[in-house]
């Protein structure tokens, strides 16, 4: 479940599928360190909050890597989770995640590693909720839409197999304005800088060497 919960926690003319997919997850580059967006989500009929942010960045074996922290806060507190992953800046290379820190609720900290990480790069490279927004979609056009943290000037994508459409704005982190699907929806609530991360304690160690 938690490994599930991680893999959820853009011409003007119509693109083939293939194109406008590789246009889609061209703009999830991810943002500078200290940048956040906000969303208002539901999964089915969950409520949650949820900011991404980019909290630090590393250097290992001369690959630039950046902090990707995923704060979820659901109606009930077993909801609320905590995840930050150590990635290179795209979206489309979540996969090649090397390493994971989790906080669920008001329990300890940890950090994943072992066979756990590596089920987790596997889960990754096959679906995470960014990169799912644009899976076998096409280019609708240029729209303007107004979500609760304004209004803006966004390329829209449809997926016509997934029943999806998902709006992308490269003038904010993460690019994502909005996005709805069979059981789900998030709207950009908010977004600036600043972000830090919200796991305090050193985290334990889980999942083997």
């Amino acid at each position: 479940m938690k490994a599930r919960m991680l893999s959820l926690v853009l011409g003007f003319c119509v693109a083939s599928a293939s194109q406008a997919q590789d246009a889609c997850i061209e703009q999830l580059e991810f943002p500078e360190v200290g940048r956040w967006a906000e969303y208002k989500a539901m999964f089915k009929t969950d409520p949650y909050t949820m900011r991404y942010a980019v909290i630090g960045s590393e250097n290992r074996d001369g690959k630039d890597l950046k902090w990707l922290e995923l704060s979820m806060v659901g109606s009930k507190k077993d909801q609320n989770m905590v995840y930050q992953m150590l990635v290179p800046g795209s979206a489309a290379q979540l996969g090649d995640v090397h390493e994971v820190v989790m906080k669920a609720g008001a329990n300890p900290a940890m950090k994943i590693n072992g066979p756990m990480l590596n089920m987790i790069r596997g889960q990754m490279k096959k679906q995470s909720f960014l990169t799912d927004a644009c899976k076998d979609v096409t280019l609708v056009g240029e729209e303007s839409i107004t979500v609760p943290a304004g209004k803006f000037r966004s390329r829209h994508f449809h997926s016509s197999k997934y029943s999806s459409d998902s709006w992308l704005s490269a003038g904010v982190p993460f690019s994502m304005i909005k996005t709805t699907g069979k059981d789900f929806q998030m709207e950009l609530a908010a977004h600036g800088a600043g972000a830090k991360s919200s796991i305090l304690e050193t985290p334990q160690s889980m999942g083997g060497k």
